[in-house]
């Protein structure tokens, strides 16, 4: 098989058994091996006292080659078809045992078997059980048998679809390659070597991979199976988690399930069996159909505890994230009162500022006006001296007293001084500075 080919097709399968199938291929190429020019069929059917016991082991492919046969284990399910179709049609088959090991396989070919089993599951009850991989397409198959068993340790579901698209466009530039393609239409050349792929090409293969998903989870769901879709996400579980999301029962071997096959559908036993024995195998079933019912309602009683103490911590975390809740309101009123009062101060300030204001400008007016009085006063007086001469105090008189105007006179014209003029002058009475500057006219 091609590499190349290995990644680019569509998969039912666990990932990880697809990158050994590739990691294999690769090495084996590498190395140089040589594989037998034919391999001998394995027969995958056997009869074993009535039951037909149909074989599905390694990778499920259509028409393998040798080398997917010797390297990767690979099953033709074609093969797988033709048992299948001969138990059905046997006479002396009277059910049908689905042996599983595999991790999947590639789509083409899987529904096909899958309806093949609802098929013959009308007619005689099949079973399928798995002690190791039961994936992907094999976990497709096994859906539509009447019923499925695993062993705790094996491993089941993997409900999806993968595909994997190389583009060594990179490595082939590194190698100093340029590939050109000629196609006629947007998709026909999707995938080819050396190309990336388009935004076209890629809803292209998200389509048909949700395509085939949606084909999927309905056949897995069609027997009536509750298997939660958060169970069908492409991942794997084990026996007991698959027991717990009803994708499997849980049994310790192939012998228990073997049994149960035998002791839940009597016709499948041979004529040698004895009454009494077959009365103990459906008493044994019994028991353990109450030992599972039994583990089954511990795990769930398990699980309401689980849940109920989660409920009593998220009901607790309520609590005291409404709390916190309560006080991040009361901080927020207290604020927002705060900020209502700095606001109201605020205003008070503003208008206090603007009366400063006021103030200020009639402070201005005020100090403009005593300077003018200081000069127009500092000028009467010198005036006043230049035409008297005395700068001397002058006792003063009632008005109409010219020896006193002139003593006054006198007085302010016997200073010198301006300054001593100006507060001279201010001492003075109106009366007194009257008759200072009557004496003076």
């Amino acid at each position: 098989m091609n590499p190349v080919l290995l990644q680019n097709s569509e998969w039912l399968i666990q990932p990880e058994a697809l990158r050994s199938m590739a990691a294999t291929v690769s090495l084996f190429r590498e190395r140089g091996g040589a594989l037998p020019q034919s391999v001998a069929p394995n027969p995958l059917l056997n009869v074993e006292d009535g039951i037909g016991v149909v074989a599905i082991d390694g990778p499920i492919l259509r028409k393998p080659d040798v080398f997917d046969r010797v390297l990767l284990g690979a099953t033709d399910s074609e093969e797988i078809g033709a048992a299948l179709r001969e138990a059905g049609g046997r006479d002396d088959i009277r059910a049908v045992f689905l042996d599983i090991d595999s991790p999947g396989g590639t789509v083409a070919g899987t529904p096909e078997l899958a309806a093949t089993v609802a098929s013959i599951n009308e007619r005689k009850p099949v079973y399928a059980f798995s002690s190791g991989l039961m994936c992907s397409a094999a976990y497709w198959i096994a859906s539509q048998a009447r019923a499925i068993y695993a062993t705790p340790s094996a491993r089941v579901g993997s409900i999806g679809v993968v595909q994997a698209v190389i583009d060594d466009t990179a490595a082939l530039d590194a190698r100093g390659l340029k590939v050109e393609v000629f196609a006629v239409g947007k998709y026909k050349a999707m995938g080819a070597p050396g190309t990336p792929l388009t935004d076209d090409q890629r809803e292209l293969i998200r389509s048909n991979l949700s395509e085939t998903a949606g084909e999927f989870h309905s056949a897995v769901l069609s027997r009536g199976r509750s298997i939660p879709p958060e169970a069908m996400e492409g991942q794997t579980f084990s026996g007991r988690q698959a027991q717990r999301f009803n994708l499997a029962g849980m049994v310790s071997d192939r012998a228990e399930a073997m049994r149960r096959l035998r002791v839940f559908h009597a016709a499948v036993d041979t004529e040698s069996r004895a009454m009494n024995t077959a009365t103990e195998d459906m008493l044994a079933a019994a028991r353990t159909q109450v030992e599972t019912l039994q583990r089954d309602y511990t795990a769930q009683a398990d699980l309401l505890t689980e849940a109920s103490t989660n409920l009593d911590s998220l009901r607790g975390e309520v609590a005291l994230m409404t709390a916190e809740l309560e006080t991040v309101r009361t901080e927020r009123d207290s604020a927002n009162a705060e900020i209502t009062t700095l606001q109201a101060r605020i205003t008070e300030l503003q208008s206090a500022q603007a009366d400063a204001s006021t103030l200020q400008a009639r402070i201005v007016e005020l100090q403009a006006a005593q300077a003018d009085f200081d000069t127009r006063l500092q000028t009467e007086v010198a005036r006043v001296v230049a035409s008297t001469g005395t700068t001397l105090p002058a006792r003063v008189t009632p008005a109409g007293d010219a020896t006193q105007a002139a003593e006054l006179h006198a007085q302010f014209a016997a200073i010198t001084e301006p300054a001593a003029q100006t507060a001279f002058w201010r001492k003075l009475t109106p009366e007194q500075q009257a008759l200072i500057l009557k004496h003076q006219a």
